[in-house]
């Protein structure tokens, strides 16, 4: 009888294995491929909104009045994202354009901060995911001394 049943696992004794492997393994798999998308989704997200402050802060800087500093910086900044293909749910921009109340001779600089809130709720297929991630970047232009201010 002993031999029998030894014979019975040796013979097949392997079979199903590699079912329940691919039941343990696929899983982890998968989830590990999401973590490293949403990784790289926030990279790639943090870069863009890098680049959308420093074009904001630049056009924000060339302009003659605090107001149209404001204007141009938050212009700059939505067509940059857009331009990049940026999906953002919610864009927040501030800018301290107090520099361009600066009197002529004077050196200041115009900051601006970036905002975007970035979607991750997409990569499951069942849409509830991880929520969303905000990246934030500020960028801090020179204003030129000798330039006419409004």
């Amino acid at each position: 009888m002993r031999r029998r049943f030894i014979r019975f696992f040796q013979r097949g004794g392997d079979r199903g294995d590699s079912a329940i492997e691919a039941v343990i393994v696929v899983p982890l798999l998968i989830a590990i491929s999401l973590v490293f998308i949403a990784g790289a989704r926030l990279s790639l997200a943090g870069q863009k909104t890098d680049a959308a402050a420093q074009a904001a802060a630049r056009a924000a800087s060339l302009e003659r009045t605090p107001d149209a500093g404001q204007s141009a910086a938050k212009t700059a900044a939505a067509d940059t994202l857009r331009q990049q293909g940026q999906e953002c749910q919610a864009i927040r921009i501030a800018a301290d354009t107090s520099g361009l109340r600066a009197p002529i001779g004077q050196v200041s600089s115009v900051t601006v901060t970036v905002s975007c809130t970035v979607p991750l709720g997409d990569l499951l297929l069942l849409g509830g995911g991880p929520g969303v991630r905000t990246t934030t970047s500020s960028f801090t232009s020179i204003v030129d001394a000798y330039r006419e201010r409004g």
